[in-house]
């Protein structure tokens, strides 16, 4: 297995390490600073690493046809993942409702149902910039959510802070169902007139 790949083998086992970690944190009303620093941290982590799998595969030229599925699997696997076990934690309920990350989550199976579909009759239907947008703010909007969490316990004094981080946590996770149900809809459209286009 070439380095590109065990990287991205490696963002797969560091996953399944953050989701043990969201389990203790969804156990309780109100999880402890470390834990959620842990959680934030490791989150970033493997978002951050996924820059150096593409990276070794185009320097070292070992572009190969797992890299290409599994890279995109990982990072929806992490994000999607997170976003649940999010979704089941009583103390992210003031920042992301339930039925964002229902959205979210229809929105991936059906354009990677799409996707399917149309690779299967030849048409290449890759990510464009509008989904690598998305990505990118689910990757931000995570974060925010456990900041937030953070600041709160650490800075419970200083209103401000607090009040400052549940905005940029709202903000950012309302970009995020905007952008995601956004790209969905443009994909969908994207499909139906390649489709078109082959009759």
């Amino acid at each position: 297995m070439n380095v590109a790949n065990q990287i991205t083998v490696g963002r797969l086992g560091l996953s399944i390490v953050l989701f043990v970690l969201m389990a203790f944190l969804d156990d309780t009303a109100t999880p402890g600073p470390w834990l959620l620093f842990a959680g934030m941290t490791l989150f970033i982590t493997i978002v951050v690493t996924d820059a150096l799998d593409g990276y070794y595969a185009r320097k070292l030229k070992q572009i190969s046809d797992f890299g290409r599925i599994a890279d995109p699997a990982v990072d929806k696997i992490t994000v999607c993942g997170t976003l649940v076990f999010l979704a089941a934690a009583p103390w992210a309920r003031e920042v992301l409702d339930p039925w964002m990350v229902a959205v979210i989550l229809s929105r991936e199976f059906v354009i990677n149902g799409l996707r399917s579909f149309l690779e299967s009759k030849g048409i290449s239907f890759g990510a464009d910039w509008g989904g690598k947008a998305k990505m990118i703010q689910q990757c931000i909007a995570v974060p925010a959510v456990f900041f937030f969490k953070l600041i709160e316990q650490w800075c419970a004094g200083i209103d401000w802070a607090v009040s400052t981080t549940l905005w940029f946590a709202h903000v950012n996770v309302w970009i995020m169902v905007v952008l995601t149900v956004g790209t969905g809809v443009s994909y969908i459209a994207k499909g139906a007139r390649l489709l078109r286009q082959q009759v």
